[in-house]
């Protein structure tokens, strides 16, 4: 309704992914409370965009209806809100809810969940996927899940200004499954891709041509729709998600898959083939990753004009 008072948002994280969508927030009309673990990067958000610095996360849950977390990891969005000396579920009050929007482990998050509820504070999961500049552009994509229907609605209520949609996918932690499911899936593509582009290039195929075939035809991608041309092939490597994240992202989907004891031959050897690139080119962005390849082999693609 157009003229119910917007909830008070308390956003924790204000990195390459929280900056931008918390700047949305503030742009879209609600009260932001931001704090995040260097005060300097919190003042200058202040400063630059507007909101107000939450000294402490204990203040910030005590002023906020909604606490957002876009974190690391599930290890770092638990510390915010419940296990830290200073934590915002201190300051949170009852029927309060919480919403964690980092890339965690489900198990966690359901666990997460249940120490939160006994708190009174309801947590949804709320992953993103679309990388820094659909973040820049408030369009991503959200998967949402979640066991409490009232805070599920007040959770997508404000996801408006940073989204293009919204899905709900089903019960507390299914959020956090789909994302790390769905960045497998795109580093299996990307790895193919990089794996097809380097044979096709040593027969004399012309990795551009490769690519503008591909884009028309059953082998196309994400990967290779958006990445390849300005990000792989110009080796600019600035696609804007770290290989150090696809790396974790791919290495919860086999987690989640042994705690279900199952076996997923493909999703092991690509938790491997990241891990080594990893370790190897530490601080790269995923685009970098055909250097994996290129190094096993002695080969080198000559850059092309971005």
């Amino acid at each position: 309704m157009s003229g119910e008072k917007k909830p008070v948002i308390g956003w924790i994280g204000l990195g390459m992914m929280g900056w931008p969508m918390a700047r949305h927030m503030v742009q879209a009309g609600y009260d932001v409370r931001v704090f995040d673990l260097k005060p300097e990067v919190s003042q200058r958000f202040a400063g630059e965009i507007g909101g107000e610095v939450a000294p402490t996360l204990e203040a910030l849950g005590a002023a906020s209806d909604i606490v957002v977390t876009m974190l690391p990891d599930g290890k770092a969005a638990r510390m915010a809100l419940i296990d830290g000396a200073d934590n915002a579920s201190k300051g949170m009050k009852s029927g309060a809810v919480a919403i964690d929007m980092s890339s965690s482990e489900p198990t966690g998050t359901v666990e997460l969940g249940a120490a939160l509820k006994e708190k009174g504070i309801a947590l949804c999961d709320a992953p993103v996927s679309g990388g820094t500049w659909r973040a820049e552009e408030g369009s991503l994509a959200i998967m949402l899940g979640g066991g409490d229907a009232a805070a599920l609605d007040a959770a997508e209520a404000i996801m408006g200004p940073m989204s293009r949609v919204v899905i709900r996918t089903g019960p507390l932690g299914s959020g956090h499954a789909m994302k790390c499911l769905n960045n497998y899936l795109s580093a299996i593509a990307l790895s193919a891709t990089n794996e097809a582009i380097l044979v096709g290039a040593k027969f004399g195929l012309d990795p551009s041509v490769m690519i503008d075939v591909i884009n028309v035809s059953t082998g196309r991608s994400n990967n290779t729709e958006t990445k390849f041309k300005p990000s792989v092939l110009t080796r600019k490597f600035d696609a804007g998600f770290a290989t150090a994240l696809m790396t974790k992202d791919v290495g919860i989907a086999a987690g989640l898959a042994e705690a279900q004891d199952q076996d997923m031959p493909i999703l092991k050897l690509l938790t491997g083939i990241w891990r080594d690139f990893n370790e190897a080119h530490p601080g790269s962005d995923h685009s970098a990753s055909i250097q994996y390849w290129e190094e096993r082999n002695g080969e080198k693609l000559e850059p092309t004009k971005g």
